[in-house]
């Protein structure tokens, strides 16, 4: 039950990260601490997301059906951490931010996906669908 529920936190501070860093990137602002912490909790619970799920596996708790999911949520662990890295290491806080909203919006995208692989719906129970 943790693993599915995280889901939804996980989503939750992704969408954040994502309207804070397009609101950044469109106003040409934004502090480099808060897009740190953001950025930073973000990739964080997809992290603990990923330990969750690869507890899970290692229990026997394991279908077919999870091979593409687990691809796709690694995916995205990769890109949000590789973007939040990149982001800090520009020079052009203006660029870093652009970098974070990629990677956030990619690593949103690849979870969606993954979710979705599984035959699970993103934002509630029942059939698999966006809403």
């Amino acid at each position: 039950m943790a693993h599915s529920g995280l889901r939804y936190l996980v989503l939750l501070a992704g969408f954040v990260a994502l309207i804070y860093f397009a609101y950044a990137v469109a106003t040409r602002s934004g502090n480099e601490r808060t897009a740190r912490i953001i950025g930073s909790a973000f990739a964080g619970l997809i992290d603990l997301q990923a330990v969750l799920g690869l507890i899970m596996v290692a229990l026997g708790l394991f279908y077919s059906a999870l091979i593409g999911h687990i691809f796709m949520m690694i995916a995205a662990a990769v890109v949000a951490h590789v973007a939040m890295v990149f982001g800090r290491s520009s020079e052009n806080v203006a660029r870093g931010n652009a970098v974070r909203l990629l990677g956030v919006a990619m690593a949103l995208a690849l979870i969606i996906g993954g979710i979705l692989a599984i035959g699970r719906s993103v934002f509630g129970t029942g059939s698999p669908t966006l809403i």
